[in-house]
């Protein structure tokens, strides 16, 4: 399985970007340095990102929607970096992903922290692909 996961954010979106790509042997990469990537090359592609006022960054939103019939034909995840940890990030997460048409999401408050610490959650998310 070859894995491509496509970030957009800070620091907490990185770390777990770059947590991914090193349990899955993938590659991270951010969305606007992703625009020549051959996604034929991969079987599952994972969407990162933060959120800040309800909206993740346009320049995730633009990427994927120029890759959805691609992205559709894909395993496919996305998480979310929030300030959350409770019913309200998981309606986030939930809203977002829906609105980029992917089904298998994730949301993670103090990421940095949870890559450090326990990252089972994200482990969990990654082997539910």
């Amino acid at each position: 399985m070859t894995t491509l996961i496509v970030y957009s954010g800070g620091s907490n979106t990185t770390a777990v970007a770059n947590y991914i790509a090193g349990k899955t042997s993938g590659k991270a990469i951010t969305a606007g340095a992703a625009g020549n990537e051959d996604l034929s090359a991969y079987d599952t592609i994972i969407i990162g990102s933060r959120v800040h006022a309800g909206r993740i960054p346009k320049d995730l939103v633009e990427y994927v929607a120029k890759n959805k019939s691609v992205i559709d034909q894909k395993k496919t995840g996305f998480y979310l970096c929030c300030m959350y940890n409770d019913d309200k990030g998981q309606n986030q997460v939930e809203k977002i992903a829906s609105e980029l048409g992917i089904g298998k999401c994730i949301f993670i408050n103090k990421a940095k922290k949870v890559v450090k610490e326990d990252p089972s959650a994200i482990d969990s998310f990654v082997a539910g692909l």
